[in-house]
């Protein structure tokens, strides 16, 4: 890739870089957060600056609201990584000496759940950098991009707008990949782009080993994430071939049979949806602090946004998207869901 050839997003102006290079370079320690229950672009984003920054001298923090995935665990800079939900008073320790909040793929401070207060009361400015659609007004920074498949191609585009990508270094760009890959189902969902091929190619210029990468994160099944999904497949599946649709759910009870872990139910949805027929798929099921979660995704023409928004209390994107319900049980959501499925019917008669 050279040097005038740019796949970054044009949502990093020359004005809000140097403004950002000044929020930096005020004392204090910046703070990097993403959302609650990290998936791989949250992570892989934030300890990509982790670590691009503590190559340039920077010394930072991550901090996370909960635990992510074990699979996610050899991402280098983890054993840095700050729980709030296990360190609450170092996080606070942390957030209090902060000259700069980065907010990453996220842009509601309710999606950090438990830690959002404390981000809320921090005077510290707050940079977002996302992909989501419909941002909140509250950073002294906002660089959305709704066009890009991940939030680790914008650290990537930051890193580019710097004049550093030619520095990149094989941890960082372990760390972007492994954001991007993940958030584009493997380089497969819509959004994905022809530069987003060219940052992955340079990424495997600047030594990431891809195949590795695929293998930590999708070839470490233990055995009882193998029976949870063979269970969920041969059991708990539901498919409505004249809606198009089909339906995993899974109440607690059944998650702690096959002693789940964060991160084993991950994929269950996109097996639902890769049935021949299918153009809308759902994961239900009970999470452990009482609220039913959804996972939709689509393929085609037809936006699972706008489902989850307008009746699960969520959002994300046009093919993938997630909400969370509370004061209901499973089986009252997912009725929910079904009773849905007439009125989407036609929206969904299509052939890919």
């Amino acid at each position: 890739m050279t040097s005038n050839q740019k796949y970054g997003s044009p949502v990093f102006t020359p004005e809000s870089m140097a403004q950002c290079a000044e929020l930096l370079a005020a004392p204090g320690t910046p703070v990097i957060t993403a959302h609650r229950g990290p998936d791989g672009d949250a992570i892989g984003s934030a300890l990509a600056l982790w670590n691009h920054l503590s190559e340039l001298g920077v010394h930072a923090t991550v901090v996370m609201p909960d635990h992510y995935p074990s699979f996610l665990h050899w991402l280098p800079g983890h054993e840095s990584v700050l729980l709030f939900e296990q360190h609450a008073e170092e996080v606070q320790i942390a957030v209090d000496a902060a000259n700069v909040i980065f907010c990453l793929d996220y842009n509601d401070l309710s999606r950090t759940g438990a830690l959002a207060p404390v981000l809320e009361a921090s005077p510290a400015p707050k940079i977002m950098i996302d992909h989501h659609q419909h941002p909140k007004d509250f950073a002294a920074i906002t660089w959305s991009d709704t066009s890009r498949c991940s939030t680790a191609e914008l650290i990537y585009g930051w890193i580019e707008a710097r004049g550093e990508a030619g520095e990149i270094s094989p941890e960082t760009g372990a760390c972007l990949y492994t954001g991007i890959m993940t958030d584009s189902g493997s380089f497969r969902f819509p959004s994905v782009t022809q530069g987003t091929h060219r940052i992955a190619a340079h990424l495997i210029e600047r030594g990431v080993d891809h195949a590795v990468i695929h293998s930590r994160v999708y070839d470490t099944n233990q055995v009882d994430r193998m029976r949870l999904v063979g269970y969920a497949l041969s059991e708990k599946l539901r498919v409505w071939p004249e809606h198009h649709a089909a339906l995993i759910a899974l109440s607690q009870e059944e998650l702690k049979r096959f002693h789940y872990r964060s991160g084993d139910t991950e994929g269950l949805v996109n097996q639902a949806l890769s049935i021949e027929g299918v153009n809308m798929a759902a994961f239900i099921h009970e999470s452990h602090d009482g609220r039913i979660k959804l996972s939709l995704r689509s393929r085609g023409s037809f936006s699972v946004r706008e489902v989850a928004a307008a009746h699960f209390n969520g959002g994300g994107h046009f093919n993938a998207s997630g909400g969370a319900v509370e004061g209901a049980t499973l089986d009252e959501v997912v009725a929910q869901f079904e009773h849905l499925l007439p009125g989407l019917a036609p929206a969904l008669d299509y052939s890919i």
